[in-house]
């Protein structure tokens, strides 16, 4: 059972907080993969590049893929970052 804490001074409310978010800011919540997740086809028109450009800089290592074959997909925070790094 969670503990309940009652607050009633300023200090101690300001106190409570602090320990609030000391204790739940070292839970890291895990990124939601099914909004992440993006064919290649659907990043080059995130990042309004040509298709065949993405593929090029795919294959040249500069965008991290996930899959195989016909069945690649890109990250969206991975392809951003990439794609900052290159401009």
């Amino acid at each position: 059972m969670d503990k309940v804490m009652i607050l009633t001074t300023p200090d101690e409310i300001a106190e409570g907080l602090k320990r609030f978010l000391k204790e739940h800011s070292s839970k890291q919540s895990q990124p939601d993969f099914k909004d992440e997740k993006m064919t290649v086809s659907e990043a080059s028109q995130f990042i309004d590049v040509a298709y065949p450009t993405l593929c090029k800089w795919i294959n040249s290592g500069k965008i991290p893929t996930y899959g195989k074959g016909r069945k690649r997909f890109v990250l969206r925070t991975e392809l951003i970052e990439a794609y900052k790094q290159m401009r």
